[in-house]
């Protein structure tokens, strides 16, 4: 198989971060499930990438060395959907003393913070020092996105 140069930038993208058979269709195919689904086969059967069942998703996930946790899976596809409107995109960004799971800035300077907690244990004291640490260094209040289980499966994130 002659590799093009589509074919690197998937094999690339999966590596650094996994991602379902939709996610790298919305990227590298302009939303085409079966375009994707064809090549990522491809991919996978000349051993280029490795594909398995999701356990939680219950979905086709391609991955270089590890599967990616569903919590990763989340965090892309908010990424993914909102791609035209972020200006910075940081996963796992340390904020004063706590990592968030990502630091979106927007192409009108908003600042979002995105968490996914998937079993509703995000502190209280958490989210008000990023808020403050954001404020005092950012000078601006940021967004704070929580994305718990229930929003994940309603499709509100992943």
């Amino acid at each position: 198989m002659k590799l093009q140069n589509r074919d690197i930038e998937i094999i690339n993208y999966i590596e650094e971060y996994g991602a379902t058979i939709q996610q790298i269709a919305d990227l590298f195919f302009n939303g085409s499930y079966e375009s994707s689904n064809k090549r990522l086969r491809k991919l996978e059967k000349d051993k280029f990438i490795k594909g398995k069942l999701h356990p939680v998703l219950n979905k086709k996930v391609y991955y270089k060395r590890r599967m990616p946790s569903y919590h990763s899976l989340a965090i892309q596809d908010v990424y993914i959907q909102n791609r035209n409107i972020i200006q910075t995109y940081k996963r796992e960004a340390m904020l004063d003393k706590y990592k968030v799971d990502a630091l979106i800035i927007t192409k009108k300077n908003n600042v979002v913070i995105l968490e996914v907690d998937i079993y509703n244990k995000t502190k209280k004291e958490k989210i008000d020092a990023v808020k403050l640490y954001v404020k005092s260094r950012l000078h601006c209040d940021p967004f704070i996105m929580i994305l718990n289980k229930d929003d994940l499966q309603r499709g509100e994130g992943a």
